[in-house]
């Protein structure tokens, strides 16, 4: 293993903001193993990681964030993980399904929990201070309606980024998370097209912020990339909110 070439996890690497994480650490020299459920575009992928790789797998599957581990490792030193992966699937509370309960605390909260897990035995058996980014939500603080699940995973992970970063900070290692405002994904502009007035739903997700636009993938990977550097060697346990001013002010919009 060659000890001075630092490589980085990032899971949900395939799209949106793992895809735009990917490319930035890549650009910042970082060795990047990601990991993405789609196939087609894993291998896509694999072809702009130059030096790194792609584990195709569900992030849900613990053998899968073990993997990611194990490839990290025969290529350099891991030295940071990012927990990007996760969904949002609006439902109401009094009409959610165990199954959507279920898969969506899987995929926002355990997984992350997992990865966490992973990072650090790693971090602990190689006497590397490392760093871990989680991807919370500004809905682990402001709720909106029809995402009760949602939010209460997302309030899970800022509480494992405080917990990791007490537990492991005494071996150099530090956690912190990221909460995003309206990012706009391909996930989230598919939404926006399918809208029964697109135009509408655009202009309330833009007002969101006080900038009156959502951010772009890039705009969050940039943070991430800000947090797993060394620049940010003395912040730990920190929820770096990311929304544009969304979550400042009281109401969405005041009248004219």
């Amino acid at each position: 293993m060659a000890e001075d070439i630092r490589v980085v996890v990032v899971t949900g690497a395939g799209r949106g903001i793992g895809r735009a994480t990917a490319r930035t650490l890549s650009r910042d020299g970082w060795l990047v193993v990601g990991i993405e459920q789609d196939r087609s575009t894993a291998d896509t992928l694999r072809l702009e990681l130059a030096g790194g790789d792609v584990i195709c797998g569900d992030v849900t599957d613990d053998e899968v964030l073990r993997a990611a581990r194990t490839k990290a490792e025969t290529i350099g030193r891991l030295t940071a993980w990012v927990n990007n992966a996760g969904a949002d699937v609006a439902e109401r509370l009094d009409r959610i399904t165990r199954a959507h309960i279920d898969q969506s605390v899987a995929l926002n909260l355990v997984a992350q929990l997992v990865g966490c897990q992973v990072a650090v035995q790693s971090f602990l058996e190689s006497g590397t201070a490392g760093a871990i980014v989680n991807l919370s939500s500004i809905h682990a603080r402001a709720s909106f309606p029809g995402l009760p699940v949602y939010g209460s995973a997302k309030g899970g992970v800022e509480t494992l980024t405080r917990a990791v970063c007490i537990e492991y900070g005494p071996y150099g290692i530090r956690c912190n998370a990221i909460a995003p405002g309206a990012v706009l994904t391909e996930g989230v502009e598919s939404q926006l097209r399918a809208a029964e007035n697109p135009d509408q739903a655009r202009a309330a997700t833009l007002a969101l912020s006080p900038l009156n636009r959502a951010a772009q993938p890039q705009d969050i990977a940039e943070a991430i990339a800000f947090l797993v550097s060394d620049r940010a060697g003395f912040i730990s346990g920190h929820v770096l909110v990311v929304d544009g001013g969304a979550t400042a002010r009281c109401y969405p919009s005041l009248p004219a």
